[in-house]
């Protein structure tokens, strides 16, 4: 048995210098080690001046293992604790994505339907005109020019996916004020497509925002209270909100910035969640504020196929195994796809294992669901230039726990 460990010890360690990602399945965390390196990373951020502030929760095996926070709300200003509230960002995709599932599981809809059985309106569309590098040509607006008419339809599995060619909402365009799901997903049927439908990928906001649409035409409820209903409700999520109250802003952390050789706290746009986008435009693929735990409780449902930790199903475990499936056409290479609404890892080479799916958010908070070592994990914090996918602390918040895995099997 010694020798067996010697040898399993003795691979981790050669694949490691090598960079080969070879993690022994369904291993357990070394608790102590995992949290001392998770806070020698935040202190040394902190002290460097690239970062502010963070919250790191890791479940393992249906046991929390590390809840702990660093730093302060803003610099040089409260200690920072578990209530903070965050700007989710692109961790909002996540949740819509399980959304338009609901109502695939629930038959309202299935995510293999062309969107035009939804909204007409997509029925005749053009993709943009290109330069000769292959780039979409604009207008004097910064609007994409009208180049030919596109030859397949978009599916809505394709909208979560970032390869249905619709491009990004202009608040400017639509108005501040009129800007909701369903102005800004009827705004983008007048807009060209990016590229043809099911042809390449690229990252897309404004896509769920059509898949939103979708969602409240489907159910008859508005998406934000959709959600709420049928996602916050029975995961007992009460501080995630396209509009935080009173009380969850005094909790919402501030943007740590940098610039000109100093730190400094970012409060972003007055009363804005995402960039300058009014609160009242829910924006299904960035706009939601959220806590650590409570996005612990979202991923937890994810692990745990479908279910509230009380049992309650928000989503059927078969649907469920469709969000972390890569779809057919990502056309990209290398070590991870994109499944519906969220990057599913494929390859080794990567930090995580094969069958690890999760995501990032502008902002720097970043979440990852490990099935086969029963592992979810949440970071949180608020940058203004250190966020999105492959942000320095996320990266980092991954190599800490993957390094941490003893050679003992969890139960």
């Amino acid at each position: 048995m010694k020798v067996l460990i010697f040898i399993n010890s003795l691979i981790l360690l050669i694949n490691s210098f090598l960079g080969i990602n070879c993690m022994p399945k369904g291993y357990a965390i070394n608790v102590e080690k995992a949290e001392a390196a998770i806070t020698a990373s935040a202190e040394k951020r902190i002290q460097d001046g690239t970062l502010t502030g963070a919250h790191a929760i890791v479940v393992q095996n249906g046991k929390e293992i590390i809840n702990k926070t660093f730093g302060t709300y803003e610099v040089g200003g409260r200690e920072l604790d578990g209530s903070a509230v965050y700007r989710i960002a692109s961790m909002t995709k996540p949740i819509t994505a399980v959304a338009l599932l609901i109502e695939h599981d629930r038959g309202h809809l299935s995510i293999y339907d062309n969107l035009t059985k939804y909204m007409p309106e997509f029925g005749e569309m053009y993709v943009s005109e290109k330069d000769k590098d292959g780039n979409p040509v604009t207008d004097e607006n910064g609007l994409m020019k009208k180049g030919e008419k596109v030859e397949n339809e978009i599916k809505l599995y394709q909208l979560v996916s970032h390869v249905s060619g619709v491009g990004e909402v202009s608040v400017g365009a639509i108005g501040k004020e009129k800007c909701t799901c369903k102005t800004a997903a009827e705004w983008l049927a007048t807009q060209p497509l990016v590229f043809e439908p099911g042809s390449m990928q690229q990252y897309s906001t404004g896509a769920f925002d059509v898949a939103a649409r979708v969602i409240e035409i489907t159910s008859g409820m508005e998406f934000s209270e959709y959600i709420k209903v049928n996602i916050f409700d029975k995961l007992g999520m009460k501080d995630t909100t396209f509009e935080p109250n009173e009380e969850q802003w005094s909790r919402m952390i501030g943007i740590h910035n940098f610039a000109d050789g100093r730190v400094f706290t970012d409060n972003g746009a007055p009363g804005c969640v995402f960039g300058s986008f009014p609160v009242t435009y829910h924006a299904a693929g960035a706009g939601l504020a959220s806590t650590a735990d409570d996005y612990m409780k979202f991923a937890l449902m994810l692990l745990n196929g479908g279910k509230a930790e009380d049992g309650t199903v928000v989503l059927s475990e078969e649907t469920l195994k469709l969000m972390s499936t890569p779809v057919a056409d990502d056309k990209r290479t290398g070590d991870n796809r994109w499944g519906l609404g969220v990057r599913v890892i494929v390859k080794t080479g990567n930090t995580l294992p094969v069958g690890c799916f999760g995501w990032s958010g502008a902002y720097g908070t970043h979440f990852w669901i490990d099935p086969v070592n029963k592992v979810a994990a949440v970071y949180m914090k608020n940058s203004a230039y250190d966020g999105g996918a492959g942000n320095q602390s996320a990266n980092e918040f991954e190599k800490d726990i993957m390094k941490s895995f003893k050679l003992k099997k969890i139960k």
